[in-house]
């Protein structure tokens, strides 16, 4: 991380005070405080027993070629290996209880205790004061005006503490389009995919509204290979975090319309986000699921929009670990989360990785601009769509062909500020992750837009979102059934509408991993955290499992000078681009080795040699190596992929090297080595001229010119020394 959460304490002190206490917005007032009776629920999160030897397993199991990849623990081995201590937990929970406080059971993974108390318990138990705040809007929050202070005993084994404010509320990510399109075409036919095929009612709302049917989405998205494969997802749970409720039967109405029947389990959590139609977000979210990955089961997770309701609910989706994808289409800007927060989450989709659990997230719907209208209009990201261990999701605008499904033309989302734009930038928060930092210079991940504001280190320092896009533009946006009201301001009548924002984008990508993880080229092995193969992918095969967006920024006020823009591989305005899901499952499932060149070699005649050739299975399988060609007198280890030995034979060949694993996956590269004869020495003499101090010159003849040549060592007689600015020194090549 780019700066600490802990406050400062001096070694004496009997507490300690944990980060630092929110901000209020400038265009907010104090409204008086809080009455001690108010009753709260907050969440002390706990420090992992081993947070770097976590995060080290969390890379390992997802990155291509480790030994260790896709080779997931379960929720129980986590909290054995990774939550915090029997030691650390109970240490907290006496320190709680000694300062008037119940806390809850601890979660499964070990990772937080829930406390719910009275304003007046809390503000004494942490030493602070609780405010209501009157927000610009007529809404009201509550704040804790200093952070919460620890026994300084236990503060190390607490990351944050979750609940003590409503200031920063997660924001939906959904546009509803807000004037009908007139069409381009008489009507939107059917796409032939091989999946589901919407209702009449629904394509002549997308004929009217200019949106997509899921059929239209998926053949231009490149879902149809994996249908016809007959995969349709099945086996698949996919998680949808909610922090509003939903209505049955406009998911219902979804279904029939499709001819979909997947199971659908509803969890509450923390009480669960009340009930009615909510703005449409979940309804977007599960029915962009089923449209695409039919035969999914859906989990959705509803929790309160609260303090810690999102922390609370995506940590019982993790913990519980029963879905294979999570999906979520909620956030905040990052200056607003604070870093103790966003820590704590954190851990979470480390255990989501170290579990084999893909999880995505929309990358926000201000642009660059993540804290617009407040607290700035700077550059920002979204989280947790900024988080590391979590694939950001970012917003294109879809032009394509409604029979054939053929792309068009696709340009960055970007529709201004009285709609929205695709989010993305640089974090302030999270170095660059290796996936990242490593990925091939071709696809310019680092470029000149790395960094600066709010990424205030070296360029290529910082993390960067999204990861990946898809459709989001509302005017070019998903045909949804939703028939509440509230519609972030639309006109749309209820019923079929078009949707869009990177919320709708985000479960479409959910949706393909789902049916990724289902097909028969992953037979049965889990994507887990998609990033490393993603980025990996893209450097052998980014013109087929990618479509690279080149048009367009998400500068959505037009106060940043055009940042960030797209252009050729990556962008942090749409990431690596859109997909072709088949192609990239494909690369995501299929065995590969990834084999490096040592490029062109010399050495010296009977002198020891010894290169290791690089090579690793994508899944972590052992390789053997054979190799031909190679100068008399060396060999190549079977094993271990070292050639070592004295080469016995002037002259130049050509090597080649062959990898491969025990399920037959190859891979061979080719390189030069030429073999040059040893340098000789001729004799040296000394002479001396004169009385007093000797004058010397010496002729060395060294050898013939070969690259092994680089010094020649003359050592003198006890006495003498080169004179600094007389000596001098001639190698000539020795002819023959």
């Amino acid at each position: 991380m780019l700066t600490a959460a802990l406050g400062a304490a001096s070694p004496a002190a009997a507490s300690i005070r944990l980060g630092s206490a929110p901000a209020v917005p400038a265009t907010a007032h104090i409204a008086g405080a809080l009455p001690d009776t108010t009753p709260l629920h907050v969440t002390v999160t706990l420090q992992s027993q081993d947070p770097a030897g976590l995060a080290a397993f969390a890379n390992a199991v997802s990155t291509p070629g480790s030994p260790q990849y896709r080779d997931y623990i379960t929720g129980t081995e986590f909290a054995h290996r990774f939550g915090a201590t029997p030691a650390a937990v109970r240490a907290v929970e006496t320190s709680l209880r000694a300062h008037g406080l119940d806390p809850g059971p601890v979660s499964a993974n070990s990772l937080s205790i829930p406390v719910t108390a009275t304003a007046g318990q809390l503000s004494q138990a942490f030493s602070t004061s609780f405010s209501r705040v009157a927000l610009a809007g007529g809404t009201s929050a509550v704040v804790n005006r200093q952070a919460p202070s620890l026994d300084s005993g236990i503060a190390a084994d607490v990351q944050s503490v979750f609940g003590l404010d409503t200031l920063a509320t997660a924001k939906p990510l959904l546009i509803h389009a807000r004037t009908a399109t007139a069409p381009s075409a008489p009507d939107r036919a059917h796409v032939v995919t091989g999946g589901p095929q919407p209702c009449q009612p629904a394509s002549s709302a997308a004929a009217s509204m200019g949106g997509y049917t899921a059929d239209q989405i998926a053949a231009t998205y490149g879902f149809s290979g994996l249908y016809q494969s007959g995969d349709e997802g099945a086996g698949q749970t996919v998680a949808i975090l909610e922090l509003e409720p939903y209505d049955p039967s406009d998911i219902q109405a979804y279904e029939a319309c499709y001819g979909a029947n997947p199971q659908i389990a509803n969890v509450l959590v923390d009480g669960g986000a009340g009930s009615g139609a909510g703005q449409g977000e979940a309804a977007l979210d599960i029915e962009n699921v089923i449209g695409l990955a039919p035969q999914a089961r859906l989990a959705v997770y509803e929790g309160p929009n609260t303090g810690n309701g999102p922390y609370d609910t995506m940590n019982q989706i993790i913990s519980q670990h029963g879905a294979q994808v999570v999906t979520t289409s909620w956030g905040e800007c990052e200056q607003l989360e604070g870093l103790g927060q966003a820590s704590a989450e954190s851990t979470l989709f480390q255990e989501a990785a170290a579990q084999g659990i893909s999880v995505l997230s929309a990358s926000g719907d201000d642009g660059s601009e993540d804290c617009y209208p407040t607290p700035s209009v700077t550059p920002q990201v979204d989280d947790p769509a900024s988080q590391p261990y979590v694939t950001g999701v970012g917003g294109t605008s879809l032009n394509a062909n409604r029979t054939t499904g053929a792309r068009l033309s696709e340009a960055v989302w970007n529709d201004g500020a009285t709609v929205g734009a695709s989010g993305g930038g640089v974090s302030s928060f999270w170095p660059m992750p290796a996936y990242q930092a490593q990925a091939p210079s071709f696809l310019h991940v680092i470029n000149g837009n790395s960094s600066g504001a709010p990424c205030t280190v070296s360029s290529g320092d910082c993390r960067e979102v999204p990861d990946v896009s898809a459709d989001g533009d509302p005017a070019t946006g998903y045909m949804i059934y939703w028939n509440g009201s509230g519609d972030a301001g639309g006109t749309q009548p209820k019923g079929w509408q078009a949707v869009g924002g990177t919320s709708a984008a985000a479960p479409a990508w959910a949706a393909l991993i789902a049916l990724a993880n289902a097909s028969a080229q992953c037979a049965g092995t889990r994507i887990g955290f998609a990033n490393p193969a993603l980025y990996y992918a893209a450097g052998s095969a980014y013109g087929s499992d990618f479509s690279d967006i080149t048009s367009g920024n998400n500068d959505m006020t037009g106060l940043n000078g055009g940042l960030y823009p797209a252009g050729s591989g990556y962008d942090m305005a749409t990431g690596l681009g859109s997909p072709n899901a088949t192609a990239i499952t494909q690369s995501l499932c299929t065995d590969s080795i990834a084999l490096s060149n040592p490029g062109p070699q010399g050495s010296t005649v009977k002198r020891s040699v010894t290169l290791q050739i690089k090579a690793a299975d994508t899944r972590g399988a052992p390789v053997g190596y054979k190799a031909t060609g190679l100068p008399s007198g060396l060999s190549i280890d079977a094993s271990t992929g070292k050639i070592t030995g004295r080469p016995n034979k002037i002259g130049k060949s050509t090597v080649t090297v062959l990898v491969a694993d025990s399920a037959g996956t190859t891979a061979q590269t080719a390189f030069d080595w030429t073999i040059e004869g040893a340098p000789t020495v001729s004799h040296v003499s000394l002479s001396s001229v004169g009385a007093g101090r000797p004058r010397m010159s010496l002729t060395v003849a060294a050898g013939r010119d070969e690259p092994g040549l680089k010094t020649v060592s003359i050592t003198l007689p006890r006495g003498l020394h080169f004179s600094q600015s007389r000596a001098t020194v001639t190698v000539t090549g020795a002819k023959g």
